[in-house]
């Protein structure tokens, strides 16, 4: 009878065990799946925040992961990256079928469990346009831990069930069936996703049925863990690719920012103002060589303990003990911390809060043109990551001084040549004023007259000296100075009918634009007659050079040099004499020859 009850109760038994096997597998398998999803959300995260790496990404969380498969699928359909470098390039489909593969290209995110091939598929994709990140594992592998929990647990339930078939069947049901129940409710609220459901199990007469318990609830908070760990690791990503992204833009708004200014001094001491901005470091400060390239002399700085240093004209010594001299000499980066040996940068009473110090060299062109010094209050506030972003900075802002001083070069160059062009423009027309009657012209209905009066009108004597516009009494009349290059050569009068209505402003503007296009115009008169002249110089120079060099005789020579020389020249006695310095010392008396510019002949002993 004990035997029969016995056969009897292993049939309910081994419904609900059953039922409970698969309800914890099914569980088991869609938290799997979920953790799929997250791995496919961890790569497309960090293959964002590290491209170009998406293959070294890969094959890094399938080691991290216990032989997961990453892939990255393009909308193709092709894998453009894969944890197993074979198969980069080639087709998913050789690895899943038609549909499975449709099914993931058509969602921005999803998870597939494969039964014909046994595997959990997970994907992640922020748009439909990107390429998908997806995830592969074993349903074998992920489910190893419950093929040896059934065994224990039937061998324990059936034991159970024969103790209790000894007693009664209500004991039985009393305890088996009802921890059995709270079993299936506890898998229901992780089925429906409750990962914080609980379940008391240490009154359970059944130990099996609580060790059960507690390795389904065990899972539950290795699962939430995982997913911790998870949302700890994508949001640490997340927040650090935040902060490059942050970075890159504020190095880039300063860079464009730098391009502006032209001016040295404006553009290093804004600059500095726009780092401490945009970055928020308690002292910024760019040093630039002395000519020797001996020292690193301060030339702009942002903080208070900048400003003193600036007065006192604070420098470094190149190759120094300082952070900026071994930058200037080594031309490498460098960063500083307030601990061990660096403590020694620290030393500044300019400076007290500084807890750490990065510098960069300024250089273009191969060439050290100073360093950027940035401080900061927090310890350990630099990585060799900032070193890469500030440089980044650090090359525009050594571009933005070479061009400063390039610019300030090309200015005073361009200075000089316009004092130099202005002073000959001067004395040119100076002495063309002095060489000639004063020019005048008169423009009437009629037509236009030469004037040769060698008074000028007052007004236009007036506007002549003070290079200002000079409005006559009747308001009809203006008198306009014409300059070149700041210089009054002249004035032009304008005149108005009796019936007209005084000078507009427009009008009068127009006579100033006509004074200057008649300066134009007169300089470069000046100009052309100057270079034709010039050229018959250089024409005649030639000439005379042709018919010199076709001589080959000493008389012959001077003879033409003398008579080209007087009939180029005018009216004028030309003498040439041949000296001899030697004989001289022997007699005191000169010989030499003379050529009248006539091309008769003559000798002087």
């Amino acid at each position: 009878m004990v035997f029969l009850f016995f056969i009897l109760s292993l049939i309910p038994v081994g419904v609900v065990f059953i039922f409970m096997q698969r309800q914890v597998r099914e569980n088991v398998v869609n938290t799997e799946l979920e953790i799929m999803r997250g791995h496919a959300r961890l790569y497309s995260t960090r293959i964002k925040a590290e491209p170009g790496q998406e293959v070294s990404i890969a094959a890094e969380l399938a080691r991290s992961t216990n032989g997961d498969a990453f892939f990255l699928i393009a909308s193709n359909g092709t894998y453009l990256a894969s944890s197993d470098p074979e198969k980069t390039g080639k087709s998913a489909l050789e690895d899943m079928n038609f549909a499975t593969l449709q099914n993931l290209l058509a969602r921005e995110s999803t998870t597939i469990l494969d039964e014909e091939n046994g595997r959990l598929i997970g994907s992640y994709r922020t748009a439909l346009t990107e390429p998908l990140a997806v995830s592969i594992g074993s349903v074998q592998q992920k489910t190893l831990g419950l093929n040896s929990l059934p065994s224990r647990i039937l061998i324990q339930v059936s034991l159970a069930l024969i103790f209790a078939a000894l007693c009664t069947w209500i004991v039985v049901s009393t305890l088996i069936t009802n921890p059995l129940r709270r079993l299936i409710d506890y898998s229901n609220e992780i089925k429906n996703g409750n990962l914080n459901a609980a379940i008391e199990s240490r009154r359970w007469r059944s130990n099996e049925l609580a060790e059960l318990a507690t390795n389904l609830q065990g899972v539950s908070e290795n699962v939430q863990t995982s997913f911790k760990d998870m949302e700890s690791r994508i949001d640490e990503r997340t927040r650090e690719f935040e902060r490059r992204s942050n970075l890159l833009k504020a190095v880039a708004d300063v860079g464009k920012a730098i391009t502006s200014f032209r001016n040295l001094s404006e553009l290093l001491e804004q600059t500095t103002h726009l780092i401490n901005e945009n970055f928020g470091f308690y002292h910024a400060g760019i040093f630039l060589l002395d000519e020797h390239k001996e020292y690193a002399m301060l030339s702009a700085a942002n903080s208070e303990g900048g400003q003193v240093m600036l007065r006192r004209k604070h420098q470094l010594k190149v190759g120094g003990t300082s952070i900026v001299g071994y930058v200037t000499e080594n031309r490498k980066a460098r960063i500083a911390l307030d601990v061990g040996a660096d403590a020694v940068y620290f030393d500044n009473p300019d400076l007290p809060k500084t807890r750490s110090e990065m510098a960069l060299p300024l250089v273009v062109g191969g060439q050290i043109l100073g360093a950027l010094d940035v401080q900061s209050t927090e310890p350990q506030a630099f990585s060799e990551e900032d070193i890469a972003t500030l440089q980044i900075l650090a090359e525009q802002l050594a571009v933005g001084i070479q061009n400063a001083n390039l610019l300030n070069e090309t200015e005073k160059a361009l200075e000089t040549a316009r004092t130099v062009y202005g002073d000959m423009s001067r004395e040119a027309w100076g002495k063309i004023l002095r060489d000639q009657p004063s020019i005048g012209f008169l423009a009437t209905a009629p037509g236009t007259i030469q004037l040769h009066a060698d008074v000028m009108e007052p007004n236009i004597a007036k506007a002549f000296e003070s290079g200002d516009i000079v409005m006559g009494s009747d308001n009809l009349t203006i008198s306009v100075p014409i300059k070149i290059r700041g210089e009054a050569i002249g004035a032009i009068r304008l005149k108005k009918a009796e019936i007209a209505e005084a000078w507009t402003q427009d009008e009068t503007n127009l006579a100033l634009a006509l004074s200057d296009q008649l300066s134009g115009a007169l300089e470069s008169a000046r100009l052309y007659q100057e270079s034709q002249k010039r050229a018959a110089r250089e024409s005649l120079v030639s000439d005379i050079s042709a018919r010199i060099s076709a001589s080959s005789h000493t008389d012959a020579i001077l003879r033409e040099t003398v008579q080209e020389l007087g009939q180029t020249i005018g009216n004028v006695s030309i003498t040439f004499q041949l000296l001899d310095h030697f004989e001289k010392q022997k007699r005191p008396e000169t010989q030499g020859k003379e050529y009248p510019a006539n091309a008769s002949r003559k000798a002087r002993e």
